[in-house]
């Protein structure tokens, strides 16, 4: 696998390439030169596929599919993984677009010493109300 590293590119997507690059120049360094570097290409395999972010929230599942999609070009990812991880994410983006939304007029929970620091606000607002101004007082 060679990657430019001049490019731009997605954090997730430079975090999977080097944890394959990673697990390859380990795995590579114990084969001779004769062998076949299959077993070192399949640890970075794995080791791409273990990097990829979880599919829990939007960006995250965006970074996911860039992962795929690079994965794929890249051949660190079968065609018929890709399918399968391609299917996952979208599940996982209907999932997060059907989220419901927050109800508008929700106030949080207040604990009972909060509830009382309210009250007293209120009271102490509406007391505060009756109270004459000083101008008003001095008739101006």
């Amino acid at each position: 696998m060679t990657t430019n590293s001049d490019s731009p590119q997605n954090g997730a997507v430079d975090r999977c390439n080097h944890a394959w690059q990673r697990a390859y120049n380990k795995e590579v360094a114990g084969i001779d030169e004769d062998e076949s570097t299959w077993p070192a290409q399949k640890a970075g395999n794995q080791a791409y596929i273990r990097a990829m972010p979880p599919l829990s929230g939007y960006q995250n599942i965006c970074d996911f599919i860039a992962c795929v999609t690079n994965g794929l070009v890249i051949d660190a990812i079968p065609a018929c993984d890709a399918k399968r991880l391609f299917a996952a994410a979208k599940i996982a983006i209907t999932a997060v677009r059907s989220e419901p939304a927050p109800p508008k007029n929700s106030r949080p929970e207040l604990s009972k010493g909060g509830q009382d620091l309210l009250k007293a606000a209120s009271e102490l607002s509406r007391v505060s109300q009756q109270i004459p101004r000083e101008a008003d007082a001095k008739g101006a």
